[in-house]
């Protein structure tokens, strides 16, 4: 599809919309779905995806979502018809640029217009999707592994933001738990944690059940033993962060590989598609309670990888240990995974990018106490924001000192109430 037509569709509807529903592209998409359908639900995806639905149109799960919620084209169509003509004359301005039959959409016909695009756009999502056998780049052999059904439940992002400073592709992301005020609930982050122990602990290749489970826990208990592990939560979140978030998929993690007595610089190997590019992402995390050191301490582990401590360039495909491949994967799934890193055979970033997962001790204002729960959730968003900033500008500093400038950075920071005991906490009460 040459035009991202959901896209087209949105920004018509949002020169009709109200102020308060095209004040963020995420509302605009939510209330186009809602009136869509009879149970939309609106914490269903979070911030961050329903952007992407935005910018990239609609995929097969959220099609499968829509349908689930059951479509109702009176309804919309409704919507749409209540918007004056001045209104609907102007969305049909937009709409022409998609319209197949060439011919002008009159008035009376936008919303009807309307309505069977998106009746066309879900189909087309499922159909299309189903009569796709393989997928492209990278993911053609790396499924997301991850269980993050609940994600939007669980985190709330408060604003994400790009570093001027990095040539390449980056985002800097701030997230606060659900219900986004202090002290926070840890209760549904352990069971999402829960839900990925096992798919984070063994290896992707190995069938999911009750054995493998117990397995995993024995796995990251040892992990957790051994000293290798800073913040063993931390670990976990970037790996739920970096699949959900960013689409990269999991190689190997250190936990899972640390059962052969097996050991990496970086926490775990992740393989992005970014931007048509085959991208290879080394993970790392911190949890400190003060957020300058958390950022200080990461980039000091950043510094240890051994693409950083080579004068050489270092390319990606020998940042993979093909022995531990061979350990994890089938010989004709290791093979597969090299050669989408080999740069004369595909389109690759030759330099390696990095993903960040930041917990911090979230600087409580003592008005908070004071304050109805509405106020408190306004100000704690306000507090991460300004935390996010401080995050940018001490980044890049970092990046211009290491000469970090070609990499591509993605960043999840994450406020909590004392990382520096909490993380121990958390994974204990987990796995014992």
């Amino acid at each position: 599809m040459a035009n991202n037509e959901f896209k087209i569709l949105i920004d018509s509807l949002r020169t009709a919309m109200s102020k308060e529903d095209r004040r963020s592209i995420e509302r605009s998409v939510n209330v186009v779905l809602s009136k869509y359908t009879k149970n939309w639900n609106e914490n269903i995806y979070s911030s961050q995806n329903l952007k992407k639905l935005y910018y990239k149109g609609l995929n097969q799960n959220a099609a499968q979502t829509i349908k689930d919620a059951e479509i109702d084209v009176d309804s919309f169509r409704r919507y749409v018809d209540d918007f004056d003509d001045i209104d609907k004359d102007a969305i049909a301005l937009k709409l022409q640029t998609i319209n197949k039959d060439g011919q002008e959409i009159e008035t009376n016909a936008v919303s009807y217009f309307c309505t069977n695009l998106l009746n066309r756009l879900v189909e087309d999502a499922i159909t299309k999707q189903q009569k796709k056998p393989t997928k492209s780049g990278p993911n053609e052999y790396l499924n997301k592994t991850v269980s993050d059904d609940s994600f939007s439940s669980v985190f709330t992002e408060v604003a994400s933001e790009e570093s001027p400073l990095i040539n390449n592709s980056n985002g800097i992301h701030a997230f606060i738990l659900k219900p986004e005020f202090f002290p926070f609930s840890y209760n549904n982050m352990e069971n999402l944690i829960l839900n990925n122990i096992t798919s984070y602990a063994v290896a992707r290749g190995i069938e999911k059940n009750d054995v493998t489970g117990i397995k995993a826990t024995r796995i990251l208990r040892d992990y957790m033993h051994s000293g290798v592990p800073q913040d063993l939560l931390g670990e976990m979140l970037a790996y739920i962060f970096l699949e959900h978030i960013d689409g990269a998929r999991k190689i190997y993690t250190r936990a899972e590989i640390s059962d052969n007595s097996r050991t990496i610089n970086s926490e775990g190997i992740y393989l992005k598609d970014n931007k048509g590019k085959s991208q290879l992402v080394l993970g790392a995390s911190q949890l400190n309670d003060d957020l300058q050191d958390a950022i200080q301490n990461v980039v000091l582990e950043l510094k240890k990888f051994r693409n950083n401590q080579s004068e050489s360039l270092i390319m990606p495909i020998d940042l993979i240990d093909s022995s531990i491949l061979r350990e994890q994967y089938s010989d004709e799934e290791s093979k597969a995974i090299l050669k989408v890193l080999v740069p004369t055979e595909n389109e690759i970033d030759e330099v390696a990018a990095y993903g960040l997962f930041v917990g911090y001790k979230f600087a409580a204002d003592d008005n908070l106490k004071n304050c109805s729960t509405d106020e408190a959730k306004l100000k704690c968003r306000k507090i991460v924001e300004n935390d996010l900033h401080q995050v940018i500008s001490q980044l890049d500093n970092e990046i211009r000192l290491n000469d970090w400038q070609r990499s591509s950075f993605y960043v999840y920071m994450l406020p909590l109430i004392s990382p520096s005991t909490d993380g121990n906490m958390i994974m204990r009460e987990l796995i014992g």
